[in-house]
């Protein structure tokens, strides 16, 4: 049973987001801040019992988060990978690699839909995960995933390498005309296309069409795209997939 009113905090590379549940499950506040204008508590928070967090922002944003914490004195649970967890096997050669924001997105999605699922989170890494059904248990089980550049950390790191390119703003099109769009283009038709040949090798295994879950700040770009792909169906945008797949966590533990 989950304690009342319950902290999720999604520390990301770039981002904090964070959430809070009530007994029900239910989300009753959330947030979001660049990690480096998180420098107090929200109001919202001061009511919480319980906090549990996924933080992949590295140890310094980690003590930092400790020392916002410390004063509202509630139990903090750090999630880790495991080998597995609510219903799903974790096929990672070290489980605990994995990181925790898509580790909590594979089990909230696993929990939604018990289906095959293609998890991808568009932040400033793109992250995209195959979740398939275990043919012995009918579990879910992570099969494994990509990591590439997000959509501005692809023109940011190519501009940088090459200024001439710097070509100003630019939008989707078919055949870019301008630099601004062949950039912009370039970046989301490669972030499609990771997410294509997942959903590819997903349904060979499984034999059918996976859904295709969008998450992170990038996803309405990266929806948008897939929705034109021949390749890929059933595209569905979760805003708090992550704060969703803590609660599960903490309702395993507590």
């Amino acid at each position: 049973m989950i304690s009342t009113t319950i902290l999720t905090i999604d520390a990301g590379n770039s981002r904090t987001k964070w959430g809070v549940f009530d007994s029900a499950g239910e989300l009753k506040a959330h947030g979001v801040s660049l990690n480096q204008e998180l420098s107090a508590v929200p109001v919202a928070w001061r009511a919480c019992k319980r906090a549990v967090v996924s933080n992949v922002a590295g140890d310094a944003f980690a003590k930092h988060l400790n020392a916002l914490l410390q004063p509202l004195a509630i139990p903090v649970h750090w999630v880790t990978a495991t080998a597995e967890n609510c219903g799903v096997k974790n096929s990672y050669s070290d489980p605990q690699q994995l990181g925790t924001d898509r580790w909590a997105a594979l089990i909230a999605a696993w929990q939604h839909y018990h289906a095959p699922c293609v998890v991808a989170n568009a932040g400033t890494a793109l992250t995209v995960d195959a979740l398939g059904v275990d043919k012995k248990t009918g579990h879910g089980i992570f099969l494994g995933g990509l990591i590439l550049p997000g959509f501005n950390l692809m023109q940011t790191s190519l501009i940088k390498a090459a200024p001439s390119l710097a070509g100003g703003s630019g939008s989707m099109q078919n055949f870019p005309a301008n630099t601004g769009d062949a950039l912009h283009t370039g970046a989301l038709s490669a972030m499609a296309g990771a997410v294509e040949s997942v959903v590819i090798k997903l349904q060979q295994r499984e034999a059918g069409a996976p859904r295709c879950i969008v998450s992170g700040g990038d996803a309405m770009r990266l929806a948008d795209a897939l929705n034109a792909s021949a390749i890929v169906n059933n595209v569905v945008i979760a805003d708090n997939l992550v704060l969703q797949g803590l609660i599960e966590l903490e309702r395993e533990i507590a």
